[in-house]
């Protein structure tokens, strides 16, 4: 009986800790740029756009540390992060990715040779 309690307790808590990330995946795009719980600063990166190359399907962008070159893949996400003009985020597109504008990216297995899983895009105007 305890070995069958036990065993039901491990599963309850492994499908509880599923439904936490499925959410913040789902709910992630509403996440101000630098402010997604235990992702922020650890598995991102969060820099300015120096240039992007549609053709080549790269953003390169920098940070206090250096340069980055950032893949993007067809399932990249990308999002506008319109939290400082309050108004509600919005899906964008590669055109959105120009230089000068902030952004945080997530990249795919938390890999940085991976290509980005999402890039949030910082709308200020």
């Amino acid at each position: 009986m305890v070995k069958y309690c036990t065993a039901v307790g491990v599963v309850i808590a492994l499908l509880a800790g599923l439904s936490v990330v499925w959410a913040q995946k789902t709910t992630e795009r509403f996440i101000p740029i630098g402010q997604s719980p235990g992702l922020s600063g650890e598995y991102t990166k969060i820099g300015s756009i120096e240039s992007v190359s549609v053709q080549e399907q790269t953003v390169m962008m920098s940070d206090p540390s250096g340069g980055y070159s950032v893949r993007l893949a067809e399932d990249t996400q990308i999002w506008l992060d319109k939290s400082k003009l309050g108004a509600t985020n919005e899906v964008g597109t590669v055109s959105d990715l120009m230089a000068g504008r902030r952004i945080e990216v997530k990249y795919k297995d938390n890999d940085p040779n991976a290509a980005a899983e999402w890039i949030k895009v910082e709308m200020v105007e």
